[in-house]
């Protein structure tokens, strides 16, 4: 039975997790909700998930959102495809440490009020010091990050939870970048990243993840 996907192009915690799916190899429903028309918002999705994000999943009736939780739920509940946990206990707690730094670090102290500052801050403006300070922040959290890369990816040749957190944020940076030039965050990318990026580019079924209205 394959696995209903609600998912919203453009966001990188659902992105992560379509990438996982394909990783993987588990079978699953798209269901892409627009953030313009608001269908998260919607009464049929509420039902689904009362919060009312993406990404959400509803496998044989059982529905899960939040992204690293749907993670670890398709690592364990599935065999196929890629691991994206894999190998023994330090392992598995190397990896669960780097998706927690990405998300708490890069994430949450950098990319994200850089874009609160400069897409949402209405009629005041972006805080020139905010986004310096978490520019610094992000050049900082990508050098950091290009040295956990284990050959290919961050475990190897193989793509892990890792990776379906970092290749999102990356592409959200170079968005960012083309939105807001004066960021020039794809300058920050160190070199090993920008290889990295392009490996992850190469897969198979990157290109039908990407957002369709980022071409």
């Amino acid at each position: 039975m394959a696995v209903d996907f609600y998912h919203g192009h453009g966001s990188p915690f659902s992105w992560r997790v379509w990438l996982a799916l394909e990783a993987k190899k588990i079978p699953y429903e798209l269901k892409v909700l627009s953030f313009q028309n608001e269908d998260t918002k919607k009464p049929e999705f509420k039902a689904v998930n009362p919060r009312g994000q993406v990404p959400t999943i509803v496998d044989d009736g059982y529905a899960l959102w939040e992204s690293l939780a749907i993670l670890e739920y398709l690592d364990e509940r599935f065999t196929s495809g890629a691991k994206l946990y894999p190998g023994d206990a330090a392992s598995r707690g190397r990896m669960r440490r780097l998706v927690a730094e990405m998300e708490a670090y890069l994430y949450r102290e950098g990319v994200s009020p850089i874009v609160d500052e400069l897409f949402w801050s209405g009629d005041k403006g972006p805080n020139a010091e905010i986004v310096a300070t978490a520019r610094d922040k992000v050049r900082d959290e990508l050098e950091y990050m290009a040295k956990e890369l284990k050959g290919r990816f961050f475990a190897g040749d193989s793509l892990t939870a890792a990776d379906c957190v970092m290749a999102p944020l990356l592409q959200y940076c170079k968005r960012i970048t083309f939105r807001k030039p004066e960021t020039k965050l794809d300058e920050l990318v160190p070199a090993a990243l920008r290889d990295y990026s392009k490996r992850i580019e190469s897969l198979p079924y990157f290109d039908k993840t990407y957002p369709p209205h980022w071409r």
